[in-house]
């Protein structure tokens, strides 16, 4: 799980330097804004799900999932609600950032087979 966050915070660089050289440092910005909207949530889901190991009391790795998992819905709402009242931002980049950040959290099955 921890390298999942890594690698979409990489995504997330990667992505932003994309649109630095492709256009301006308020995309670049923007872009990096949205990567992070996605990762920092995913990062305290982390650390609220894998806290116990599954060889601990089931009730509480399974509280711990469904703590991790409603935080990390509240701090991705008021991120983007955060994000959406900046002046500067450009709103498609923004959300190509958190969207193609996302796709890495989904995709990851495929490159971190076990």
């Amino acid at each position: 799980a921890y390298k999942l966050v890594l690698c979409q915070l990489a995504v997330a660089g990667v992505i932003t330097l994309a649109f630095f050289l492709a256009a301006d440092a308020a995309a670049a910005k923007s872009a990096f804004k949205g990567g992070l909207a996605a990762v920092i949530p995913n990062c305290v889901f982390v650390f609220f799900a894998f806290r116990f190991s599954a060889l601990d009391d089931a009730n509480a790795v399974l509280a711990a999932f469904m703590r991790g998992q409603s935080l990390k819905l509240i701090l991705t709402a008021v991120l983007l609600a955060v994000v959406f009242t900046q002046q500067e931002l450009v709103p498609g980049v923004f959300l190509t950032g958190f969207l193609l950040t996302l796709l890495t959290q989904w995709s990851a099955p495929v490159f971190f087979k076990h």
